[in-house]
């Protein structure tokens, strides 16, 4: 009997698919799998969405919620930032700040399948909060309400880059029981080819480097999707 399947790792077999007259790579294959992936969240968050994801999720968004407020007693008031900038063509600054300002003003989004489908682990928005989300942060589902504040704490304007001109956000992230948790600061500039975009959630310093960097990957899928409605929009 051959061993090769006690020493042979999945990385090292490759696969060509051989279908309606053509012959594609596993590249391609992964890209299927990922629109079949999408398809089946939406349909998911549509069918269990509201109060029944609610349900579904509370045993998890308790656990998450203490773990945020532990993060926020260790830091004592201080602050570290997680960040994402994008270099983007064919969009101005000015015109996403605009369809920015018209989607999430007031911290809440107008169109809900935007604001869902933005990225894959949004999950639910509660349906008692006036702007706010049950998402993954730091492995633990968060649920936060949204809010824009009138004025920021120095200790988070600190973060606001004034090479960035143009304000596509600022936010106030609270959990359930109105404890500030995090802030966005979401900036861009114009340039002669569309736009560069910073954006950064501002968390308690406790936070730990798998919880910065991995947010930092949600703000890339997010903003990006974002970024591709805004373009949808203005054409």
């Amino acid at each position: 009997m051959s061993n090769n399947a006690d020493v042979r790792s999945p990385d090292s077999v490759t696969v060509d698919v051989h279908t309606m007259g053509r012959t594609f790579d596993e590249s391609t294959v992964d890209q299927w799998e990922l629109k079949a992936a999408r398809r089946a969240l939406k349909n998911l968050k549509t069918v269990a969405g509201g109060q029944v994801m609610m349900d579904l999720l509370a045993e998890q968004i308790e656990i998450g919620d203490r773990f945020q407020k532990q993060l926020i007693e260790a830091s004592g008031g201080t602050y570290r930032e997680s960040r994402t900038e994008f270099t983007v063509r064919g969009l101005s600054g000015t015109e996403l700040s605009n369809w920015f300002q018209s989607q999430a003003a007031t911290g809440r989004f107008q169109d809900k399948t935007l604001l869902l489908n933005a990225h894959p682990e949004h999950y639910v928005e509660p349906p008692h909060y006036t702007g706010g989300m049950v998402e993954t942060i730091a492995g633990h589902l968060t649920r936060f309400k949204v809010s824009v504040p009138g004025e920021l704490p120095s200790l988070i304007s600190v973060h606001l880059d004034n090479s960035y001109p143009v304000t596509l956000m600022n936010a106030l992230l609270s959990l359930d029981d109105g404890t500030p948790f995090a802030y966005c600061l979401h900036q861009a500039r114009d340039t002669d080819t569309g736009a560069d975009v910073v954006v950064r959630v501002i968390y308690p310093s406790a936070a730990p480097d798998s919880m910065i960097e991995g947010h930092c990957e949600h703000l890339a899928i997010e903003f990006r999707s974002w970024i591709r409605n805004a373009a949808t929009a203005t054409r």
